[in-house]
């Protein structure tokens, strides 16, 4: 009979494995098992499917883990509190520098796994539509605010902000071109403002 730590849900040891999985990901990066998680958190490998189902599972519940430890509601709605739009999509770039270094090992993770897991696949395209909207509300108030450039409706401009600040872009310029978080906030916004935002 399962000891009372392995019930389905029990909030402390399913934080305790989401944590350990983080921790075991950001060391072992794609090669991470659910046993690795287990091990970690100090539970068994059937107190991990108990909780998660999979490893499937445990990953998708891991991104709104981190989220929740990270603090990204607070740190969206400090982006929509900014008293102008375009210190709004300043403010959504400076975030981009800031929170993408600290999920990078799972992002990583979860992008390769897409492709073999449908779960996993929704799960990431959940997550990017979700930034696709942050985005989308920030062009919305440029555009109302009447500085939104000529020929750039509020759709076209948020694809070209979202797109320019997803992963893939922030780890080619910091990784392999060597920005820095400063510059990847300071250049990014720089360019989206001089190409979407009248003066």
């Amino acid at each position: 009979m399962p000891s009372p730590d392995f019930v389905y849900g029990e909030p402390t040891t399913r934080h305790r494995i989401l944590q350990a999985a983080w921790e075991a990901i950001e060391e072992l990066g794609s090669k991470t098992r659910l046993a690795d998680a287990a091990e970690r958190a100090g539970v068994s490998r059937q107190a991990v499917y108990l909780h998660f189902g999979d490893r499937s599972g445990l990953l998708t519940a891991l991104v709104e883990h981190m989220d929740e430890k990270l603090g990204l509601e607070e740190l969206v709605s400090h982006v929509f509190n900014a008293d102008s739009g375009s210190e709004a999509l300043d403010r959504m770039v400076e975030l981009h520098a800031i929170y993408s270094p600290k999920v990078e090992s799972v992002v990583r993770v979860l992008q390769a796994a897409q492709f073999e897991d449908d779960a996993l696949a929704a799960a990431w395209r959940n997550r990017i539509h979700g930034r696709r909207a942050v985005h989308r509300a920030v062009m919305e108030r440029i555009a109302e605010e009447g500085r939104l450039a000529k020929g750039w409706t509020v759709d076209a401009a948020a694809d070209i902000s979202y797109s320019v600040t997803l992963p893939e872009m922030w780890r080619e310029l910091t990784e392999q071109r060597g920005w820095t978080a400063e510059q990847y906030a300071q250049n990014i916004s720089t360019f989206l403002r001089n190409s979407l935002v009248v003066v």
